[in-house]
């Protein structure tokens, strides 16, 4: 079938984060370097990794909003520090629908991809969804 339903039976994750970029930082960079990795990567969201390339955590704009909105001293801060723990991740091989729900049961806009190793790989914006027809 075609349209977005055939688009729902056939597309992969993989198929929605080959033209995006893969933002990332580590646990120990400043929370300037974040905001730049944020806003040069355009998808409001970077991964937290550490020194083994395992992701630890998630950094949003909106986390970098509450941040300010306490504090406008962010030379003090490291991406560990505000990062939200313990992200929403799913496989590269899932279903771009499989994507869809898991954004909309978490109430999250992105999602992080990993491969089978569990390697990060990307990132899922519900934008990406709504560009193939997922919605």
């Amino acid at each position: 079938p075609g349209g977005a339903l055939g688009k729902q039976l056939y597309l992969r994750v993989s198929d929605l984060i080959k033209n995006n970029q893969v933002p990332q930082v580590s646990e120990n960079d400043s929370v300037a370097k974040v905001i730049v990795e944020i806003s040069e990567k355009r998808l409001g969201v970077t991964a937290v990794l550490n020194a083994k390339n395992a992701i630890v955590g998630i950094i949003t704009d909106g986390d970098i909003r509450r941040m300010l909105s306490k504090s406008t001293t962010i030379e003090s801060f490291t991406a560990k520090d505000i990062m939200g723990k313990n992200p929403k991740t799913i496989l590269n091989d899932a279903m771009a629908v499989e994507a869809l729900e898991r954004l909309e049961n978490n109430n999250i806009t992105q999602i992080l991809v990993t491969d089978l190793e569990n390697k990060y790989i990307g990132v899922v914006h519900l934008h990406d969804l709504i560009k193939e027809g997922i919605f």
